[in-house]
């Protein structure tokens, strides 16, 4: 429906949709065409409005800000992808679409966010992360380009209950276009800085064992590949400016995905992730292996001359291949080798293409993740080397967060490059793929890039625009 439109118009139009559909009650969907408006913007204006909010924002591509829950589903436990599929299966089969939308890009969409396994969880471990969390959000606004929308999700009974919820989008309608552009301040706070480095100086010498410890592994020819990962935690006490961050990373951290999930004010994961796992847009399948590491200050193509970096990205390579030959996709392409940089790192990039009529992405996740990337090979015993060796557990990092439309596109990115703001406190985690050739100083330094990529985005850089 056009943007243009009165609410006496709109109202008919929703109304006269609901007596075809010849139902009295159910879950229904309605979506209403916006005005161009810039997503940072509206997330500012709406992010403490509502308690849960997620925020997924690609350069000129599908990107959401989602608020508060319609349909949602927690879980503690194994079978999280069995569980994501039916979950999904059955809220979009009973999903009622009041609204003809002919864009893809508006279509009704359910959300995810994984944890790394459930398998690597620590006794004791405060404030742990479910496996699962699934939800159907009750207020979408999708931006394509130079296209907008809002969605609205809930369960109606009969017209009374119907208008009232065709009111309520045309109210956040209203304040979406009545809203004032707020500009977040810039922050310099550096005394923070010193305390993300004091953190980082002491877990250099446990970061130090962890490393040599894999290397080790890989060398005796126990493991061939093994991600390793450290987490630093500071204090936080001031307030999150979310907004300020997330145009920094967009600013300074070209080609990334900018994410966020906030369960509540005090629970926040946001970062800036490089690494698709995969994206399914029909019929065009796209796995992406994102491996081998070099600051963007060197020399980047060096990556493509590194013997170690080379062997650490065909790990990966190697094992989407297998994945697609699993699910009996055998009509696959890879792209050439080459590096892209991600602002101040670069990484080694390849994509694997395919065309395919119909995947269902929650066989695809079962297969692909973890990936080489972020675990290692081989997979389960890289798993089990992993939950010896780390200290802690990964909870979201490294997991795969994304989303699945009604007609069964999605996208999944793999949650790295972010930080947890949990209980006043900020958690960073980064890792490092070990393989034969590494050399442990070289890893530590590569870690340490990492963090602070992050951390100065938060911490130090100016926005701008």
């Amino acid at each position: 429906m056009k943007n243009n439109l009165n609410f006496s118009g709109f109202l008919k139009g929703v109304f006269s949709n609901f007596d075809k559909k010849g139902v009295n009650s159910g879950l229904v969907s309605i979506c209403i065409e916006l005005p161009c408006f810039d997503l940072f913007d509206l997330y500012e204006f709406f992010i403490d409005k509502y308690s849960f909010s997620s925020f997924w924002e690609e350069d000129n591509k599908m990107s959401y800000i989602a608020l508060e829950k319609c349909k949602y589903l927690t879980l503690e436990g194994p079978k999280k992808f069995k569980v994501a599929k039916e979950f999904s299966s059955e809220n979009f089969n009973n999903l009622i679409n009041l609204t003809d939308e002919s864009n893809t890009s508006a279509l009704s969409k359910i959300i995810y966010f994984f944890s790394f396994s459930e398998n690597l969880k620590k006794k004791g471990c405060l404030f742990e992360v479910p496996d699962l969390e699934v939800i159907l959000p009750k207020i979408l606004i999708i931006k394509n380009k130079k296209n907008c929308w809002l969605r609205i999700n809930a369960h109606v009974e009969g017209k009374s209950s119907l208008r009232t919820l065709i009111e309520e989008i045309w109210s956040i309608r209203d304040q979406i276009i009545n809203s004032k552009n707020q500009k977040s301040k810039n922050s310099f706070d550096h005394h923070m800085m010193d305390s993300f480095f004091n953190s980082l100086e002491l877990s250099n010498n446990n970061l130090k064992q962890l490393i040599k410890k894999g290397i080790q592994l890989v060398e005796e020819g126990i493991l061939e590949k093994i991600v390793l990962a450290s987490r630093v935690k500071i204090e936080f006490k001031n307030k999150l400016n979310l907004i300020n961050i997330l145009k920094k990373l967009k600013n300074n951290q070209p080609n990334t995905c900018r994410y966020v999930w906030k369960r509540n004010s005090k629970d926040i994961i946001f970062g800036a992730t490089p690494e698709k796992l995969f994206s399914f847009s029909k019929p065009d399948l796209i796995l992406e292996a994102i491996a081998g590491t070099v600051s963007s200050d060197l020399n980047p193509d060096s990556l493509l001359e590194s013997s170690k970096d080379i062997k650490e990205h065909n790990y990966v390579i190697e094992h989407l291949i297998k994945c697609l030959e699993v699910l009996k996709i055998n009509n696959y392409t890879k792209s050439s080798l080459k590096v892209t940089s991600f602002g101040d790192i670069s990484h080694l990039q390849t994509l694997v293409y395919s065309k395919i009529h119909k995947i269902c992405p929650f066989d695809l996740l079962r297969v692909l993740h973890p990936s080489p990337a972020v675990c290692g090979s081989p997979k389960k015993e890289a798993m089990n080397w992993i939950n010896i060796l780390e200290s802690f557990s990964r909870g979201n990092y490294a997991s795969p967060i994304g989303w699945l439309d009604s007609e069964g596109n999605s996208e999944f990115r793999v949650a790295i490059r972010g930080a947890r703001y949990i209980d006043q406190n900020l958690e960073f985690m980064a890792g490092s793929g070990l393989v034969k050739g590494s050399i442990y100083k070289k890893e530590i330094e590569e870690i340490q890039l990492k963090f602070k990529s992050l951390v100065k985005q938060i911490f130090l850089a100016k926005t701008t625009k």
